[in-house]
C-alpha cells in the first residue's frame, strides 16, 4: 500500500506494521473491558477497611480491658483486700 506526502516523496507501508496495529488495539480494546482489575481493587480496598477496623477494635479493647484491670487494683488496694502486682508473672 503507497501513500504520497508531498508532491513527489511516496511512503511504502509494510502489511506487518498494519497486523501491529490492529493487534495493539485488540489488546487495548480487552484491557479496557476487563474488570478483573477494577474488581480486584475494589476487594483490596474492602480488605484494608476490613483491616483498619479490625484494628481499631482490638485496641479499642484492650483500652478498655486495661481501664477496667486499673480500676479493679485500686479498688483492691482502697479496700486492703490485696494489693496489685506490677510485672509479668508475679
Amino acid at each position: 500500500m503507497d501513500f504520497i506526502l508531498g508532491s513527489s516523496r511516496r511512503v511504502q507501508t509494510s502489511r506487518k506494521g498494519e497486523i501491529g496495529m490492529k493487534k495493539l488495539m485488540t489488546m487495548t480494546r480487552q484491557f479496557r473491558d476487563d474488570e478483573n482489575g477494577a474488581a480486584m481493587v475494589e476487594y483490596s480496598i474492602l480488605i484494608g477497611i476490613i483491616a483498619v477496623a479490625a484494628i481499631g477494635f482490638i485496641i479499642g479493647i484492650g483500652g478498655w480491658v486495661t481501664g477496667r484491670f486499673t480500676g479493679l487494683c485500686t479498688a483492691m488496694q482502697a479496700s486492703g483486700v490485696g494489693t496489685c502486682a506490677t510485672g509479668a508473672g508475679t
